[in-house]
Formats: C-alpha cells, structure tokens, sequence
C-alpha cells in the first residue's frame, strides 16, 4: 500500500512561512499571510503510509502525532520527518526535488521546526537536534536523556527516554521534552536557539503525589508526548493521555497540572493555547477548554481550533464553519462551508 503526499505549491513571495505545526508556538494554525488568486498542483511525492506509534483503540485519536506527515515549510524548501526511515527530508517547493536527508538513530514522530536558517528536530533516539536549513548538517545537538541507556520500543531500538515531547522555539529559545515513562525522570529543557546553552532543565515532575481522575492519590506526572506550546508565559506539555503540564516560559517552574481536574476522557498530544486559555483533546475527538492560568476546565468544547485575533474557528456539524469569543460557551456566528473564501 502507498499514500500520496501532494502538495499544491504557493509561489514563494505569496505563501510565507509555515515555520512550525500549526503555523507557530501557540500551534493557533493561523497565518497573516494572505493566499494568491489561484492555485494549482505543481508536483507530488509519493511516500509509504506512517506507522502510528499509538494505534491501540483508545490512543489511536488521543495521540495521533505521528499518523501521517507533518511538514514545515521555510522559504523554498520544505522539511518531512520521518518514523519509519528515521529522517528528515527537505524539498524544493518550486519542483518537489530532494535537497537533502538527514538520518538520526531513532525514529523521528514530531513535527520539527525551521526558523532562520536552522530546523529542529527531535527523535526516539533522545536527542534534539539543530540542523542546518541549507544542507542538512548539523550545527549542534543536545541529548535530552540523561544516559545513553537503550530499550526496545515500538519494536525499534530507542533511548530509554526518548524525546517525544515536540520542539517549540519563541523569543530564540527552543525548548522540548525527553521520556514518556515519569517514574524514570522527565527531562524538560529550555536551550538557546543559537548554540544549545541551557536556559533551564525541569527534571523534577516525575513523582509527584497527585489525584487521579479515578479520585485516587498515586504517584504520577507528565509523560511528554505531543508538540509543546509557548504562550508569552507558559510553557505547556503535552502528556499523552492526560491534560497537559504548564510551566514558567522564563524558569521552567511548574504552574500547574490539574489531571484530576480535567476529568477521565480529557487529554491528549493536540494542544493549542490563546493568552487565556489552552485547547486539548476528548475521547471522542472533541476538543475542550481549559484556563490557561489555573488549568481548570470550562465548559466550552469544539472540534479542532483555529485561534486568530481574539476568536475560535471551529468546523460544526451539518456541513458549517463556527465563530465564537475565545472562552464564551456559545459560537456567535456560523456559516455554511460553502460560503467560506480565503480573505
């Protein structure tokens, strides 16, 4: 079986940047730039279909960051991960011609991120690595995991903890995440974008004495699975199945992790953030609310965000586009998807 990876290219001075998922480090999927008149198929690839990592009936839409490609995009050149080869592979958007492949020694699930002349990536093998855009090399790279102990996982041979907490980069720091098993660390790390020096490391969340959302106390805490958040504060975790984690951007101090708080069925690798609140997973691939600054959840739920200017853009049933105040329990507009253009 193949899929087809296609790609309707915009030229290069209408199109702008697609720097990271979902456009930028709020993953708002909201870009200023505007589209052009028209567009059209310049070129395809085709690729093998991805192995989800969490393909189990439960987690199958709870964690989905590695069902199927996730490509950035930096002025004429575009970059792939990869979880079966183990890459990154970087095109020309003019013609879909390879321009180079990097290979790590893991797996690579998340989606990277290129700003400047630089792409980050991470990979199951534990490292977060700083490549050069134009090439391919790499220019530094950092081991999240504190050994280079290995264990088998997903039937690969990976680190023991491997890094599976997406990169972000705001205000020139880049910061992800190493292990998704809390009762051996969790590594969560804020580095200079430009040479790796570490900002700060929390590695102190991994046996916390929490509720749980069965109401019962046990030892718990973040297993970083998804693509981190940043707001202009808040650095936010994803933690596979629960609620995320939040931390001080500036310290790396936990603020908050309200798993209880988020009830059973809430949680998931989605996660997108405004200045007042951030959006995770439901069971039923629905979308809920929670309050940036406390954690507590709200009652507003959707599908899938898009967050611009202050509002929610949210597809609703029955074939229609929803509006509505960021926080409000109500859409205050609909439409038909029909009547929906590209301003």
């Amino acid at each position: 079986m193949r899929v087809l990876l296609l790609f309707g290219v915009l030229p290069v001075a209408g199109g702008g940047d697609w720097p990271m998922w979902r456009y930028d480090a709020g993953r708002t999927a909201s870009s200023p730039h505007g589209l052009p008149g028209g567009l059209s198929l310049r070129w395809t690839r085709v690729f093998t279909p991805r192995e989800q990592v969490c393909d189990d009936p439960l987690n199958h839409d709870l964690m989905p960051y590695d069902r199927g490609f996730e490509p950035v995009v930096l002025g004429s050149r575009m970059f792939v991960p990869f979880n079966d080869t183990d890459q990154v592979l970087a095109l020309d958007t003019r013609d879909g011609r390879e321009l180079w492949r990097f290979t790590a020694d893991g797996p690579v699930r998340l989606p990277p991120v290129a700003v400047d002349v630089r792409v980050f990536v991470v990979s199951d093998d534990g490292w977060l690595y700083c490549l050069r855009a134009d090439d391919g090399g790499v220019a530094w790279r950092f081991r999240g995991a504190p050994v280079a102990r290995k264990a088998i996982g997903n039937d690969r041979l990976i680190s023991a903890w491997p890094a599976r907490g997406g990169p972000v980069i705001r205000d020139g720091v880049v910061y992800f995440a190493a292990s998704i098993w809390p009762f051996m660390g969790t590594f969560i790390y804020a580095l200079d974008a430009t040479t790796g020096r570490v900002r700060w490391v929390n590695d102190g969340t991994g046996a916390d004495y929490l509720k749980q959302p069965h109401s019962a106390f046990s030892f718990a805490g973040v297993a970083p699975q998804g693509a981190l958040v940043a707001t202009e504060q808040v650095l936010l975790v994803p933690g596979g199945r629960s609620v995320p984690a939040a931390f001080d951007r500036a310290t790396g101090e936990l603020l908050h992790f309200e798993i209880n708080a988020g009830g059973k069925g809430n949680g998931g690798s989605f996660v997108a953030a405004s200045d007042a609140e951030y959006f995770v997973h439901t069971r039923k691939r629905g979308v809920r609310a929670f309050d940036l600054k406390t954690g507590r959840k709200t009652a507003f739920a959707c599908n899938e965000p898009v967050l611009a200017d202050g509002r929610l853009y949210t597809a609703l049933p029955e074939g229609q586009l929803g509006q509505a105040v960021e926080a409000a329990e109500a859409m205050v507009l609909s439409a038909d998807y029909d009547v929906v253009r590209a301003q």
